[in-house]
């Protein structure tokens, strides 16, 4: 039951964690129970000070951690929870008033970032436009034909059970959102780490403290996680996600990776130090904020984890930042350490790349050896954090109707009815 307003999940059989607001506890059923992480501490309200202008005095906690994140400076987070959720909204109202005046779609360094123009978000714009066609017609007439010919077309599997979409977003989508995470890190609101174990990236979610949430990025993981990404799940692996309740809930984070050495290059061309790179959190932070150059081997508390490149093609070369999987044997005891026998195989990211995979698929990000990596990743999981790890029996899973409709009661976007087929597209 979602009593309480702290959440976090934690590991599932050694995974990366994910900071909510509830706390997840898996029991040795495989299964999930939420319990009292907080107390719900509402914010008093300063008499002449917007709560943006509060937001932005206070002092973030330095952020060191690389494994158990998700525990550090829960106080703080909790406690002003509800301050910089008024202050991301006040943000985006006053980005929106000062957009047409002058100079305010150039990002200028060391000005107020409430002053720049906000880029459209919206899917016509976000999705490669052939796989955005595709899977409009699957909404509309879904076959089982139709899914092979989406896969055929547009995904490979490079690795046993991960599967990679070579363009999923565009160029432009690419700057769109890189222009808001840019953003974000200069509004001078306070960030929290995107989960337990990277340091670097924003949180983007309306229910987590110090999680981003402002009209615009909220729209824009709705449509992404509710018309894409979860029935992508359930196409891909039908056989742990058997209903609604396996893949009804969502965790959108970013992250950073970025080499020891070097400088960082501005989307507008400045050339500053990296400890105050904006995509990597808020700049109050950056100064003490350690960079992620590597991941340790780990799985993710989620059913099914959808991992997209940010880098722009010719303007973020990188090298290293590889992702290793071990094999999968649908089986977690297949990738314990302990098995000499695992193999692991590399997966190197290309711009606007995405990649589906099992959470419980272990996986790591390897050095990155030169420049930068921008991801964005998402984390489906079911009802009340519950993490299917027993697969369906044939007779059990969904049917590829079910897989591409929606539950009626898990508050997605109202959809237009064409042709008796209730589905996302508007034609």
């Amino acid at each position: 039951m979602f009593l309480l307003p702290y959440a976090l999940v934690l590991l599932v059989y050694g995974a990366a964690v994910v900071i909510r607001k509830k706390t997840l506890v898996v029991n040795h059923h495989h299964s999930a129970n939420w319990i009292d992480a907080a107390k719900d501490v509402e914010d008093i309200p300063t008499i002449d000070s917007s709560s943006l202008a509060q937001a932005r005095s206070l002092q973030p906690p330095e952020v060191t951690s690389t494994r158990g994140g998700e525990l550090e400076h829960l106080e703080f987070w909790s406690t002003h929870y509800r301050l910089i959720q008024r202050a991301w909204q006040e943000w985006e109202r006053d980005s929106g008033q000062k957009q047409n005046e002058e100079h305010r779609e150039n990002i200028i360094e060391g000005h107020d970032a409430s002053f720049y123009h906000l880029p459209s978000l919206a899917e016509e714009i976000m999705m490669e436009p052939l796989l955005k066609e595709s899977i409009r017609q699957l909404w509309k007439k879904p076959s089982v034909e139709a899914e092979l010919e989406l896969q055929t077309d547009f995904w490979e599997e490079p690795i046993r059970n991960v599967f990679a979409c070579s363009s999923f977003f565009s160029p432009q989508s690419i700057r769109n959102l890189r222009q808001h995470l840019s953003l974000m890190g200069q509004a001078g609101i306070p960030t929290r780490r995107p989960n337990g174990m990277n340091r670097n990236g924003f949180v983007l979610d309306d229910e987590t403290e110090g999680g981003v949430s402002y009209m615009s990025v909220d729209d824009f993981r709705g449509w992404l996680v509710d018309d894409y990404l979860r029935p992508l799940g359930r196409m891909f692996f039908p056989e742990y996600i058997g209903s609604d309740e396996d893949d009804e809930s969502s965790y959108a984070f970013t992250v950073h990776y970025q080499h020891d050495g070097g400088t960082v290059t501005h989307m507008n061309g400045t050339v500053v130090e990296s400890t105050t790179n904006s995509l990597a959190g808020s700049p109050n932070t950056n100064a003490t904020k350690k960079r992620d150059v590597k991941l340790k081997e780990h799985s993710d508390a989620s059913v099914v984890t959808i991992n997209i490149n940010l880098n722009l093609p010719g303007e973020d070369e990188y090298d290293g930042s590889q992702l290793l999987f071990l094999d999968d044997h649908d089986d977690p005891a297949a990738g314990s350490q302990e098995n000499d026998q695992v193999q692991r195989r590399k997966l190197e990211f290309q711009p606007g790349m995405a990649v589906i995979h099992r959470g419980l698929h272990r996986h790591q990000a390897l050095p990155i050896e030169k420049g930068q990596r921008h991801q964005l990743i998402i984390w489906i999981f079911g009802k009340d954090g519950y993490v299917r790890i027993a697969p369906y029996e044939p007779n059990e899973q969904l049917s590829v109707e079910k897989r591409w409709s929606k539950a009626k009661n898990t508050g997605g976007r109202d959809h237009k009815d064409l042709g008796g087929d209730s589905h996302p597209f508007e034609l």
